[in-house]
């Protein structure tokens, strides 16, 4: 009645576990600069602080012989909760999300609190040579984008307790653009009572609104950084590719398995053969909104001296790809991968979660789901041939290398 939607898939594979996700679009892109740290700690600062008339340690004491867990959260492009809970509890779960909507506290102890151990936390991440090169990458890759600084002292004095308070009642102040997610072990004619006494009477303002594209892009061309940090005769690489994508399932996949392919063979060539790298990580993304992007990222470690060698050996493994393809046993080998991976998945209650979500998040038939057997056989030589001279552009990329401070 108030405008909520709710999905839900009961499960058999675990008899004490339903999982439960949440989500409405808006999120901290619709706030103002000023108030962006307040935004972004939003959802901590309340957690910490309790909900209703219970302080954070009185309802932990509350909840000690409960198994139910529900986080808020606040992203850039939405906000919602996440949380599970076991079947004998579910009614505490809808009893704290209720809360966190009408009852939310703030507490300036717990705001103190957690403002010093932040502190603590940045003090020792800011010391570490890695965490360094990670906000260099995040520093360049957003083109010194205000929302993208680092974490700092400094940062953490736009705090503010007031603030972030009225911002988390004001993101979840309007129910009726929330869709709720439950999948697990539930019988539909026992939850159907729950989710009409505490998510149907959720206050709704009839607001309709979504996010705010805070244009955050990645530089085009060729830009290359180095930081140097630390004293241990240890360097990183990173290299991220990126640009346009077109965001249907398909190329997700196809992304994802040049991914794979790419892994078995850098891995070979840099770590095995040439014995030049501690590890070698490849990981991609894509974005839907606020534009559609892709973003394919290579990491290695190894010596200050190896840098130049193994980033050359990086670029002709590239070039080989684009030119003449790859064995297609690189390709048997993800598929396989893949098939394994998927038969584990679909006795999984998170990825049902995780799916479903996802495919209405995006506005896909949750049907496509059943489609993955079928991506997994049209995968070819000539389809990721194909895709490596799409994604992995070498006209288009981020380049930084940390060094340490100090090279004989």
């Amino acid at each position: 009645s108030n405008g909520i939607k709710v999905v839900l898939k009961p499960t058999d594979f675990k008899n004490d576990e339903i999982l439960f996700y949440a989500h409405s679009p808006g999120g901290h892109s619709l706030v103002k600069d000023a108030d962006f740290m307040a935004a972004r700690t939003a959802t901590s600062i309340i957690s910490e602080s309790g909900i209703a008339n219970f302080t954070k340690i009185e309802l932990d004491k509350m909840l000690s012989d409960k198994i139910v867990s529900v986080s808020p959260w606040l992203q850039e492009l939405g906000e919602g909760f996440s949380g599970s809970v076991s079947p004998q509890d579910q009614e505490v779960m809808f009893q704290l999300i209720y809360q966190y909507f009408n009852a939310p506290r703030s507490d300036s102890t717990s705001f103190l609190a957690y403002k010093a151990r932040m502190e603590g936390w940045i003090e020792n991440r800011n010391a570490r040579p890695e965490n360094v090169f990670r906000d260099s990458i995040q520093v360049t890759t957003s083109q010194h984008h205000f929302r993208a600084r680092p974490w700092s002292m400094q940062l953490l004095q736009e705090m503010n307790m007031e603030s972030s308070y009225r911002i988390f009642k004001d993101r979840f102040a309007n129910s009726g653009d929330f869709t709720f997610f439950f999948v697990g072990s539930f019988e539909l004619d026992k939850i159907r009572p729950l989710v009409e006494k505490y998510l149907a009477s959720l206050p709704s303002t009839g607001r309709n609104e979504t996010w705010r594209d805070i244009e955050m892009d990645m530089p085009n061309g060729i830009v290359e950084n180095t930081v140097k940090k630390g004293i241990d005769p240890k360097s990183m690489v990173r290299v991220i590719f990126n640009g346009d994508f077109e965001y249907i399932q398909e190329n997700r996949h196809i992304l994802k398995s040049l991914e794979g392919v790419m892994e078995i063979k850098l891995r070979e060539i840099m770590r095995e053969d040439m014995g030049g790298t501690y590890g070698v990580w490849i990981w991609s993304s894509e974005s839907h909104y606020p534009e559609e992007k892709y973003e394919f990222n290579i990491m290695f470690g190894c010596s200050p001296e190896n840098v130049d060698t193994l980033t050359q050996a990086l670029f002709t493994q590239i070039d080989s790809l684009q030119s003449y393809g790859i064995d297609i046993d690189y390709i048997s080998k993800v598929q396989e991968k893949q098939r394994q991976a998927r038969e584990v998945d679909l006795q999984e209650n998170k990825f049902w979660l995780d799916s479903i979500s996802f495919y209405y998040y995006h506005g896909e038939p949750p049907l496509n789901i059943l489609n993955y057997d079928k991506l997994i056989d049209e995968l070819s030589v000539d389809v990721i041939q194909a895709a490596a001279k799409d994604y992995l552009n070498t006209d288009n990329y981020v380049k930084v290398v940390l060094y340490p401070e100090v090279m004989e």
